[in-house]
């Protein structure tokens, strides 16, 4: 009983690293008292306790998928990413440092297995993604799977490396606050962009149902602000198609002759094919400049993988349209300056948003967590884009339907953002760096990642069975 009930804490404290608790220092205990858990213990307790303490972690953190299509899809997910996690209790873990290391290297690749598989990986709740607000000036040499590696690495606490983990932990802390106090952020402004959140009326899945009330809603919200290079709409802000309706066309125009500025929008295209999930830059013309198609779909939110048994499981798997991705990334321009949008989940795959940046002197997030309610997604999905701006040395503008529409700093900070669910705009200026600046995180790849982990957990095996 007593090893169950650390195996729970230990899931909880993984919990606790993200909104909206985001009590950094946990994940480093969770890591600890799973590895001191496991040690020792025949092959099925271990599989048993690892099961446990992935349970105890995605339940709460997930729970925000059931906020309107029930149970089952939720207990479906956390499950799932639970029975990835458990493989972290196959190996036999003793407290040598070889062994802590190793188990460390493991915990670091069964995360990147989630984030890649199945059906495109769902890379939520990877711990790297906690230390925003702790080890940030890491993030651009080692990236998000480096800083879970460091997390990982409080497993050498309880061995006879003990000392060694404090150290390093003690040096991570310490040499952010310093280079925090004795670097300074040379800021040279020169672009301002507006993003707006509409809002809807209603939180749920039927939003699409008033489509034409949140296009309304986006243009209310609207205001013409002095000097501004662009202005940016969330994802799903028009989901009548604004290049083919005319009644939406129109009012776009008319829109945008007001504010005498390029709208970046986040609409659903139509075809014959199938619907798009797009972000649109419309001239100071009200003619279209730019168009990029989200490639990195959603499983079982924008297209259904083994759809007979998803509907079986749930009937609102009926409900969704199988989109059309993207095949590639399309830079828009905002006053000479590059920038991609990543459209909603497409921050989750390190490989993916990467890309993404490349290329890029800023960052736009379009999203939309109406149909999250008033759960934690939306404060964890904001972590989740702080990391990838420090990651890439790159600021961020962060608009969605609901909130949080933010602005990001290089280093991962919130510099200003608006309250959820009231409609307002939120006006930034966007520090930009060179668009082919690349930090070091953004050159390694998660294959790079995988191998070297790989070679490393190999050859601490085989000391250990020596």
């Amino acid at each position: 009983m007593v090893n169950l009930f650390l195996a729970v804490l230990s899931g909880i404290l993984f919990w606790i690293g993200f909104a909206p608790f985001e009590l950094w220092i946990a994940p480093y205990l969770g890591v600890a008292l799973l590895f001191r858990t496991l040690c020792e213990k025949p092959f099925h307790n271990r599989v048993i306790l690892a099961l446990v303490a992935g349970l105890s972690f995605f339940l709460p953190l997930l729970h925000w998928s059931s906020v309107y299509v029930g149970a089952i899809p939720w207990l479906v997910l956390a499950i799932g990413e639970s029975l990835i996690f458990a493989l972290i209790g196959i190996p036999r873990w003793s407290r040598k440092w070889e062994s802590a290391l190793s188990f460390a290297l493991l915990f670091t690749l069964i995360e990147l297995l989630r984030m890649k598989a199945p059906f495109g990986g769902f890379g939520w709740g990877r711990v790297g993604f906690t230390q925003i607000d702790s080890i940030n000036f890491v993030f651009p040499i080692i990236g998000v799977t480096g800083v879970s590696l460091i997390v990982a690495l409080a497993a050498l606490i309880f061995t006879s490396a003990r000392k060694f983990g404090a150290a390093l932990l003690i040096a991570f802390l310490f040499g952010n606050a310093a280079i925090n106090f004795l670097v300074k952020d040379l800021r040279e402004t020169n672009l301002q962009i507006t993003a707006i959140q509409g809002g809807v009326d209603i939180l749920g899945l039927d939003f699409n149902d008033r489509a034409m009330r949140i296009l309304d809603r986006h243009i209310q919200a609207t205001v013409r602000v002095p000097e501004t290079d662009l202005y940016i709409w969330p994802e799903n802000a028009s989901d009548i198609d604004p290049l083919k309706n005319p009644i939406a066309n129109s009012k776009v125009v008319e829109l945008i002759n007001e504010i005498d500025a390029p709208l970046l929008i986040g609409a659903v295209e139509t075809s014959d094919l199938g619907p798009k999930n797009s972000s649109l830059l419309f001239n100071i013309r009200g003619s279209l400049d730019s168009r990029y198609v989200k490639q990195d779909l959603a499983p079982f939110g924008e297209y259904m993988p083994m759809r007979r048994l998803a509907e079986a499981i749930s009937p609102y798997a009926e409900q969704v349209n199988d989109f059309l991705p993207g095949s590639k990334w399309i830079k828009h321009m905002a006053n000479g300056a590059p920038f991609q949008s990543l459209i909603c989940f497409e921050i989750l795959d390190d490989d993916h948003a990467k890309d993404g940046a490349r290329g890029s002197s800023f960052l736009v997030a379009q999203t939309n967590n109406a149909t999250f309610g008033e759960s934690s997604e939306a404060a964890q999905q904001l972590q989740i884009t702080r990391a990838r701006a420090a990651e890439s040395g790159r600021e961020f503008a962060v608009v969605s339907t609901t909130g949080f529409t933010a602005h990001i700093n290089k280093q991962g900070k919130v510099l200003a953002s608006l309250p959820q669910f009231l409609p307002d705009q939120l006006t930034m200026k966007i520090d930009l760096v060179e668009p082919e600046r690349a930090t070091l995180a953004q050159r390694l790849q998660s294959w790079m990642w995988a191998l070297g982990l790989i070679v490393l957990f190999a050859l601490l095996r085989v000391r250990l069975s020596r």
